[in-house]
């Protein structure tokens, strides 16, 4: 009868520091396992396996999501819905791409690095999806064919090289700045994110101090940004491990929360953007030309192009890094 040996887990002193993660004392896998042991490690619990699951299970929930709409809205004769479409793609690549860097990281240190900086790709490529919903459905009504209407989407690209270019040089000092680090890669999240939610922050204020009337899409941004700021919120604080160092190495670390409230920020953000979709069609529509092939997947197609020249160029630089 063929039998599968599982890989052997190790405790923090027994990796190399470039592993350890705050608060979290066991769990970890070899520093130096194949593509085979990292598969087998996802099947058995080690301080990773939540993490690999919450984005793998949520990415094809993101899957079906977009093959059920694509059942029913037309994404290639209807220029209406390309903004959406590039979303929904950015959607289902981020948490693929999570999944994928937590599985393989274990790896070697240098696969570490390239694991996460891909990972880092598809986060700042998702706030380039937001920023293309954003601007095609959820812009505040004054703002519709204004000077940062037609500047936001560009102005979000160059946002996702720095996005980019700034988390994946924060590895580099990693171990002799572990703060400057953790400082550069916050930043390098929240000022995208920031920038792309500026139209809903202006609508939320309208509605508040206009007294406008609630919808769906409103009270789903709400839950969008809640969800977003307890994502911040867990990323900085590295809650409750670093409380109880060794209490919470396999279930409940701040990592694992931090995945199922960026999904669940996800999810009620879809929702509320297809319901912009839907009620502000025919009004947008008639404040807006219909968009270009070269200012949707022209846009979209440079960005990707551009982070994978970004993260191309930090992998060779990793040789030479300290």
């Amino acid at each position: 009868m063929l039998t599968i040996k599982l890989p052997q887990i190790f405790r923090v002193h027994q990796v190399p520091r470039i592993f350890w993660e705050d608060g979290i004392m066991a769990g970890y896998q070899h520093p130096k396992s194949s593509a085979l042991d990292c598969v087998l490690n996802s099947f058995q619990m080690t301080n990773e396996t939540v993490n690999i699951w919450t984005h793998f299970l949520l990415t094809w929930y993101f899957v079906w999501r977009f093959l059920v709409l694509s059942s029913s809205l037309d994404f290639c004769q209807e220029p209406y819905h390309w903004s959406l479409l590039i979303y929904l793609l950015l959607v289902c690549l981020y948490p693929f791409a999570s999944s994928c860097a937590h599985t393989f990281s274990s790896m070697s240190a240098r696969a570490r690095h390239i694991c996460y900086f891909c990972d880092y790709g598809a986060l700042s490529l998702y706030s380039l999806g937001c920023a293309f919903a954003y601007g095609a459905y959820a812009m505040p009504d004054h703002w519709v064919s204004g000077v940062l209407h037609h500047s936001f989407v560009p102005m979000a690209a160059f946002n996702s090289f720095v996005c980019t270019g700034l988390s994946c040089y924060s590895r580099f000092p990693e171990l002799e700045h572990p703060r400057l680090s953790k400082v550069l890669r916050t930043a390098a999240f929240v000022y995208p994110f920031l920038y792309d939610n500026i139209p809903l922050f202006c609508r939320l204020l309208f509605c508040f101090w206009s007294n406008c009337s609630w919808n769906e899409a409103m009270a789903g941004y709400c839950y969008h940004l809640l969800f977003a700021l307890l994502t911040g919120f867990l990323f900085a604080s590295h809650l409750p491990e670093r409380l109880a160092p060794g209490r919470f190495d396999y279930i409940r670390h701040s990592h694992q929360l931090f995945h199922i409230c960026a999904v669940l920020g996800t999810h009620f953000q879809l929702e509320a953007i297809l319901c912009d979709v839907c009620s502000r069609r025919a009004w947008l529509q008639g404040h807006l030309p219909a968009p270009g092939l070269p200012g949707t997947f022209g846009t979209a197609g440079l960005a990707f192009l551009g982070n994978a020249a970004i993260i191309g160029a930090f992998t060779a630089a990793l040789p030479r890094a300290p």
